[in-house]
């Protein structure tokens, strides 16, 4: 048998074990359950927005529908050039529970965000602390929903990964490359089971907290100069020995994160190398393993493993765009024009990781 063969089932090996964790994660369908609160704490929803003139409006009018009344909206505005402010201010006249918080410049060694969240979780009075980034969009019943899971489940956290928007061929190009790794490396249901830090994961899209551990451990504070502060703090979590759990969202919780094929490159670009430990150097391993694995399994596979790789492997693809509610023959069809573009990802998140240069919403990351 030649070198070829034996490295062929090694990753014929690899593909039909991240198969059967996205056949978990299609199995258990990790996603936010209807519910009634068992009692009727005040949850504090926490806007950090920066230039979002165009999105925070569906934000805060989502918001103002909830079913569940007995919330604060805190928005703080961190310094936007647009007419972030003037829409808030619209909104409130309107909203008595909204309120808006004129953000400062960010002392030195903090990520702008997280400076902003940490601002807002001083001012906030809730049991509960809400995290929305301003470009997510919700259902008058998210609220509810969220806090009878918290409430449920007894968390510290609760993240959600949520259904992503996307409309122009370069998102559709770039965006779903994030769930497909997600949900082919790691069954979610893990995440609320196990202890294990290697086995957190969230996102700051959507992140929800008990107030009194928040205040206890100042989350923010603790990973201030993180560019990836959402993985950070599930770590910290899970440090802790304090329960979490991460979702998929479906239609209670959408967002179109990027508009473009360039914002999605530069979005992702400082994050990335999250999903793998924080190593650029398992970020560059995973990208190759993408790119060749299909091709030596073809070259160097007889027909009945070849033909079994690729079940595998298109089955896989199929799965996480049905879990993600996302295309499944775009997913499938245009696989090797999104691995171009994740490729062009981990190439600007090198370059990002050597020279810690990279601009994004007019601030260096």
């Amino acid at each position: 048998m030649s070198t070829i063969f034996y490295i062929s089932l090694f990753l014929l090996l690899i593909v039909i074990i991240r198969f059967l964790v996205v056949v978990l994660n299609f199995i258990a369908r990790p996603i936010l359950p209807e519910g009634k609160v068992q009692f009727q704490p005040l949850v504090s929803v926490l806007i950090p927005a920066r230039d979002e003139e165009k999105n925070i409006g569906l934000l805060l009018s989502g918001l103002s529908q909830q079913t569940y009344s007995n919330i604060e909206i805190l928005v703080y505005d961190d310094q936007s050039t647009d007419d972030t402010t003037g829409i808030v201010q619209k909104f409130m006249h309107e909203e008595p529970r909204l309120t808006l918080i004129s953000g400062n410049e960010k002392p030195i060694g903090w990520m702008g965000k997280n400076y902003a969240c940490h601002c807002l979780a001083q001012a906030a009075k809730g049991d509960f602390f809400l995290f929305l980034d301003a470009d997510v969009v919700v259902t008058p019943v998210f609220v509810e929903n969220a806090l009878a899971y918290m409430q449920r489940k007894r968390l510290s956290l609760l993240s959600m990964f949520p259904r992503q928007e996307l409309k122009s061929f370069g998102e559709k190009l770039v965006v779903p490359s994030m769930n497909w790794i997600l949900l082919s490396m790691l069954f979610l249901r893990l995440i609320r089971w196990s202890r294990r830090r290697s086995l957190a994961a969230a996102n700051g899209q959507m992140m929800m907290f008990d107030g009194q551990q928040y205040r206890l451990n100042s989350w923010h504070q603790q990973v201030m100069g993180t560019p990836v502060e959402d993985i950070a703090i599930s770590r910290l979590i899970k440090k802790n020995r304090l329960r979490m759990s991460t979702l998929l969202g479906t239609n209670d919780i959408s967002c179109r994160m990027y508009g473009s094929y360039s914002e999605a490159i530069n979005g992702f670009t400082k994050n990335v190398k999250g999903f793998f430990g924080g190593s650029i150097v398992v970020t560059l391993i995973f990208a190759l393993f993408e790119t060749i694995a299909p091709v030596i399994a073809i070259l160097g596979l007889p027909f009945p493993l070849v033909f079994l790789f690729l079940f595998a492997w298109i089955s896989s693809r199929m799965l996480v765009a049905r879990l993600s509610e996302q295309s499944v023959l775009f997913n499938v069809l245009l696989w090797p024009l999104q691995q171009v573009a994740f490729l062009h990802l981990v190439y600007k998140a090198t370059i990002y990781t050597i020279t810690r240069k990279l601009t994004w919403k007019g601030r260096n990351v």
